[in-house]
């Protein structure tokens, strides 16, 4: 992982509602918020990120629909863009939620995932909720395989989280991207992946729940 430059909580924020404001199963509830709050979706798709009032309400609409990832970051995360090679994005960890533990079997690996959800079929061991999450998550995964480019499931960066001297990330953002890149990319070869990818990462000494750190 090179580092390329500081970035600001700011602008991360803004990334991540930019994309959830365009993904079918994270949209509708980025629009209740913003309309609870009565902000004009503007704030997101052109946002301005030399306002401290615009970045507040996008931290409070984040919070608001996403307060079980954005209320625990601990203080002392620092945020960079940087870039992977595909070696390191072979080695990316999938965020420590029950979903993709069950895709992963366990082991918290993207690529694991991947296999998982391009099997025919995908045989994981879930009930009731977990069930029907799993399925979504399937196929949301297969249909960007199958109607996204790579330069297009990149056009947003993902967002990773890890230690400072760590060799492993998870994604925080972007899981279902990153395991239609795996599954695109490495597994079904269809295109090639970048000699280096650009995302963005939180890098944290202390704990995190959602991050795994082997």
């Amino acid at each position: 992982m090179i580092l390329l430059e500081e970035v600001s909580f700011d602008l991360v924020v803004a990334c991540w509602l930019r994309v959830e404001l365009s993904s079918p199963r994270f949209r509708p509830r980025v629009v209740k918020a913003l309309r609870h709050l009565r902000i004009p979706p503007r704030v997101i798709q052109r946002p301005n990120l030399t306002s401290p009032r615009e970045n507040f309400l996008r931290q409070k609409t984040l919070k608001l629909y996403r307060g079980d990832i954005w209320g625990t970051f601990p203080s002392d995360t620092r945020w960079w863009r940087c870039t992977i090679t595909p070696e390191e994005f072979r080695r990316l960890r999938v965020i420590n939620y029950p979903t993709w533990t069950l895709l992963s079997r366990d082991t918290g690996r993207l690529s694991r995932a991947a296999h998982v959800i391009a099997g025919e079929p995908p045989s994981v061991k879930a009930r009731g909720r977990w069930a029907q999450e799993i399925q979504a998550v399937i196929t949301n995964v297969r249909e960007i395989r199958d109607r996204r480019r790579v330069a297009d499931i990149l056009q947003h960066p993902l967002i990773l989280m890890g230690r400072p001297k760590g060799k492993t990330w998870t994604i925080l953002e972007g899981n279902k991207r990153g395991a239609a890149l795996y599954i695109r990319c490495i597994l079904a070869k269809i295109e090639t992946l970048p000699t280096s990818l650009q995302v963005l990462v939180g890098l944290t000494a202390h704990p995190f729940p959602w991050l795994r750190v082997r």
